[in-house]
């Protein structure tokens, strides 16, 4: 609706997604390439801050492409990070055994409640605006993303090797990780 109203439609839109997508894959390639050197949780959150809330305000307040393209071109680099990271920590933690029943599960999670995402989205437009929505939907973000911050439960994403591991006594070859 803001690349239809505020921006010049769907080519705008199609560039700001292609902006993303490849910083996307730009800082996927190059969390891989030396983001072994740093910890996770850090690089985690702050990718995860940069990839929120800007986007949402700037949307909210400027009906020109470039600032959005220069937002999304940045949060697609931060974004970049988060999927490595979270597919790391969850072959870390998760029990070889249970692997594709939560990996089933969250995948089947999110396909459900996308689409609800769309629909609330629709509906917050028609009642209070599409700048108000945008606004509202960036701060639920903001909470989103102070989670790692927050909850201290989101540090132990440093730590190398499973839990389930960690009991056996065994963990992965050149983790660097000491046992137990």
């Amino acid at each position: 609706m803001h690349a239809r109203e505020e921006l010049d439609g769907a080519v705008d839109l199609g560039l700001l997604n292609a902006a993303f997508g490849v910083r996307a894959l730009t800082g996927a390639l190059v969390y891989g390439a030396v983001g072994s050197r740093f910890r996770r949780w850090p690089v985690f959150t702050i990718a995860f801050l940069i990839g929120g809330l800007p986007r949402f305000v700037a949307a909210a307040f400027t009906d020109t492409f470039t600032p959005l393209a220069v937002i999304t071109a940045a949060e697609g680099l931060a974004f970049g990070v988060l999927n490595p990271i979270m597919a790391t920590v969850t072959y870390e933690t998760v029990p070889e055994e249970l692997r594709s029943r939560v990996l089933s599960a969250r995948t089947a999670s999110v396909q459900l409640v996308t689409p609800l995402g769309g629909l609330a989205a629709g509906f917050l437009v028609d009642s209070v605006g599409l700048s108000s929505a945008l606004l509202a939907v960036g701060g639920v973000y903001l909470l989103a993303t102070l989670c790692p911050v927050i909850f201290p439960s989101w540090r132990q994403m440093d730590r190398t090797g499973s839990p389930h591991d960690r009991a056996r006594g065994s963990l992965p070859q050149g983790s660097g990780a000491k046992q137990v």
